[in-house]
Order: C-alpha cells, then structure tokens, then sequence
C-alpha cells in the first residue's frame, strides 16, 4: 500500500513515518507538514526513503499515486485535509482529536459517496483500545467509576479523546445517555462530568499517555489500566488500521470496530 502521512514533521507523524519505512508491504509516497516544507525527509527520519521532500499541503497526493493518507495534525488542519483526500478516492486513517459531530457528518457523505475508509480514532494503541472494552464491560456489572487519565504538558485537549470515548462506552454500557449534563457543573477537583462519569486530567512531564479506569463496589475496586510509555506504542494499531481499510468504506470511530470487538 502507497501511503501519505500529513504531519510528518511532529513527533507522532515521524513515528509513523519511521513505522511504515519498516514494513515491507507499505511505501512511503508523501509527507505533509507545511512547518517543514521543502526539507528532506530523511533530515527528520533517517529511516526514511531517500529523496522525499516534505511537502506543504496535499494538494500533490494525486501525483503520488497514494491510496491512504495517515493524519496527525490539529483540528483546523484536519478538516481541510481529510474531505481533500477522501474527495481524490484516498483511505483516511486519522488519530487527530477536537474533531466535531459536523465534521464526521461531512467525512461520512465523502466517504460513502467515493466509496473509500474514513477511520477516526482517539487512541491507535491496541492495549487503549482493548482497556476502553473492558471498561464498557466492567460497568454493566459495577457502574460507579471514575476515569483518571495523565498524559504530557504539550497535549493540547483535556479530557483525552480517549478518556471522553470511554465515558461514553461505560454511559452506554449502563444504559445512559451520554449529554454530558448528568450531576450539573463539578469543582474542578472532581474533574469533569462525561455522562455521568467524572473525568480527571493530569498533565506533568515525563508521561506519554496513560489512563485508568477505577470502579467501586460493595466491598470492593477494579482498577484496569493502561500505559503507552513511548509513541511507538501507537505504531501496530496505524499499522493495522491501513491494512483493513480496504475493508471498511465509509467512516468509522474507533479502532475497536475493526478489531471485531
């Protein structure tokens, strides 16, 4: 598979450039970052293939032949980018967050109409994706529970993507709808509200991404955890994900639908 990947010039659009020169059934075709535009890409990762240039927009996607375009960018750049690359027949496989409900609605119509994948995941890590289940799980069985992620400084949104989507599959679980306005407005010390769930952040050099998930009962606590201790953690799931969006036209959120789960 021919793959672009926009972002390539932050830190986890270099991981997956790194991870996709290391498969011997990927191609790195394209890397998008208008930050590090002209430059080659090897100056950013050396394992890269030799003589490609980053690029400013992806506007150039159809002169590379891509079937697949990896995004890691902000919200703002997403948005022009995802509907361009699905608009040229492109799989989109995006890990980007801030996304809105009016954005997946217009991700969803492309998708459909070019008859291509549309993945929008907030976590890439297969343990994150498989803790968020066992979450869902869990609150059948035990509903009282709060969510504590932590990840580094420079994250920009809080709560996690992650953490928000496991509010809403434990609010589901238990059969609740997910408004978010359930127990009012909470002090900040005890987070904020997700369904019912209340959602902690922490934000402190030294994490990468990490969440857990404690539940109490009479008597009783379940703790299921998760650490992605470096961004490589994130690799096997983009990985996985470019390999089955042939077989999953039109949008989709969340990698746990393709894992079968």
């Amino acid at each position: 598979m021919r793959v672009a990947v926009c972002g390539a010039a932050g830190r986890m659009g270099r991981e997956v450039c790194r991870a996709l020169s290391a498969e011997s059934d990927m191609e790195l075709v394209c890397a998008v970052d208008p930050a590090a535009a002209g430059k080659p890409l090897r100056e950013l990762v050396p394992e890269a293939p030799g003589g490609l240039l980053v690029q400013e927009s992806i506007s150039v996607l159809p002169d590379t032949g891509a079937e697949a375009l990896v995004d890691f960018t902000m919200a703002e750049a997403a948005r022009q980018n995802i509907p361009r690359a699905l608009e040229m027949g492109v799989h989109v496989v995006a890990g980007t967050t801030g996304l809105r409900s009016g954005d997946l609605e217009a991700f969803a119509e492309l998708a459909d109409k070019r008859g291509v994948a549309c993945l929008i995941a907030p976590n890439f890590a297969l343990g994150a994706v498989l803790m968020m289940r066992f979450a869902a799980i869990a609150a059948r069985f035990l509903p009282d529970c709060e969510i504590i992620e932590l990840h580094h400084p420079l994250k920009l949104d809080a709560p996690s993507g992650t953490a928000s989507l496991t509010a809403e599959m434990i609010a589901s679980a238990r059969g609740e709808a997910d408004d978010g306005s359930k127990g009012g407005k909470a002090p900040p010390s005890r987070g904020e509200d997700r369904g019912g769930v209340r959602v902690h952040s922490v934000r402190l050099p030294g994490l990468v991404a990490h969440q857990e998930v404690i539940f109490g009962g009479v008597g009783q606590t379940l703790t299921i955890r998760h650490d992605s201790l470096d961004r490589t953690s994130f690799m096997p799931g983009v990985i996985f994900a470019l390999r089955e969006a042939p077989r999953h036209p039109g949008l989709t959120v969340g990698l746990e639908k393709w894992m079968g789960l």
